[in-house]
């Protein structure tokens, strides 16, 4: 802690991509706290990281905003 404040920690977003209905999808991926984060430019969506592999939660998650519209 610095001055009574704790520092944050930096967040690695990273790029994810795919297929959805015949056309390429993408967004920004990140897990903070043991949460997987997607954002697109038109939503975005978390789950528990809990045993699984992020990455594949991120594709998961950018396959649903996608099948909502939001991607």
């Amino acid at each position: 802690m610095q001055g009574g404040r704790a520092l944050a920690a930096l967040i690695t977003w990273k790029e994810i991509t795919s297929a959805f209905n015949g056309r390429a999808i993408g967004g920004s991926w990140a897990v903070e706290d043991g949460i997987v984060k997607v954002r697109t430019a038109l939503g975005e969506k978390a789950a528990p990281l809990e045993e699984a592999n992020g990455v594949w939660i991120a594709w998961r998650l950018l396959r649903e905003l996608a099948a909502g519209g939001r991607a």
